[in-house]
């Protein structure tokens, strides 16, 4: 494999060296930050765009502290069928907290969890079920929550595919994470997921700090309980990032706009226009699920999002032509 030009060594040395170490094969893993992605529009683009901002030289150049990358989560990051996997946390905690509330028995949507009635979930909407999130989740400490969480996640298993959660994670973006990471990059996590279950496992599996992640938020609380002071978590949601409260966000917690976003759904479409419409270069990747054999074909949700993608160029990711493995090896 030949040398990269000057700008890739801004980005990466130690890729530069073992390509020029190297191999003929044009996706060997030493020399390619992204070897799960197929040769194509997207990993060109991908490839040219950050070249292009690490470049002191380039036009293009973007100082580091404003390269910023902002990446939804369910159904960008992680499988969010035949459930998101936040849900199916709520889920078993409403199931285990279900003898203190006979009530729930009778009562919707909690009922509809007790009976394990999916398809009467699923046609709830996600802000009904939403609503579970501030039961299942609520009266603990932070600290408490975490450890439930983190548990949830040693154990639970996808129904089809039999394999832990975190797992299932798209290899093709752990390797965009780190190579932007490595092109110094600052990647933040803006989810409508619940902000502190993404917290509770962005280091280890993402490899993104908790501080970077952004998601919808419950109300706190400060209560001493054992002569020690401790954030408590109350029902009710103090933030709910979804739609065009995605960008708000990313001013309120970043206070800078990005110049990457990748994305999957017409939830994600208002951080997508925000992070297209500013001043720098951009770069707008929106993720297409249709590869039902290796994970899950679908559309829904998504008109709006793929139809000014289309009218703005931006790069459409196929699961099916475009990513060579979809999840991370298993453990």
């Amino acid at each position: 494999m030949r040398c990269r030009p000057l700008p890739y060594i801004a980005v990466a040395c130690v890729w530069v060296l073992s390509a020029c170490a190297g191999s003929d094969d044009p996706v060997d893993a030493r020399a390619d930050p992204l070897p799960s992605w197929i040769a194509g529009a997207p990993r060109s683009a991908i490839l040219d765009f950050v070249a292009r901002v690490s470049d002191p030289a380039h036009a293009d150049f973007v100082p580091a502290p404003e390269r910023i990358a902002v990446f939804d989560n369910d159904g960008t990051l992680i499988v969010e069928r035949p459930t998101i996997v936040q849900f199916e946390f709520v889920y078993q905690r409403i199931k285990a907290l279900a003898p203190e509330h006979p009530e729930w028995a009778t009562t919707q949507p909690f009922k509809a969890v007790l009976e394990d009635d999916r398809e009467g979930l699923a046609a709830m909407g996600f802000r009904k079920r939403g609503d579970l999130v501030t039961y299942g989740q609520a009266n603990i400490t932070q600290e408490t929550f975490y450890a439930a969480a983190e548990a949830f996640l040693a154990t639970g298993r996808h129904v089809r595919f039999d394999r832990p959660y975190t797992e299932l994670v798209y290899q093709p973006m752990l390797e965009l994470i780190r190579f932007l990471q490595a092109s110094d990059f600052r990647v933040f996590i803006v989810s409508g997921g619940g902000i502190e279950f993404i917290r509770s496992f962005s280091e280890h599996i993402y490899g993104i700090n908790r501080e970077n992640v952004i998601g919808s938020s419950m109300k706190y609380g400060l209560r001493e309980i054992d002569g020690r002071l401790s954030i408590y978590r109350q029902p009710g949601w103090q933030s709910l990032n979804a739609g065009r409260f995605k960008p708000i966000n990313i001013q309120l917690h970043i206070g800078r706009r990005p110049i990457l976003a990748v994305g999957n759904s017409d939830g994600d479409l208002d951080m997508l226009r925000f992070v297209a419409d500013g001043k720098r270069p951009s770069l707008i990747l929106l993720v297409h699920h249709d590869d039902a054999e290796r994970e899950y074909a679908y559309a829904d949700e998504t008109a709006a999002a793929r139809e000014l993608a289309a009218q703005r160029g931006w790069q459409h990711i196929s699961m099916a032509d475009d990513f060579r493995a979809v999840f991370a090896a298993r453990q």
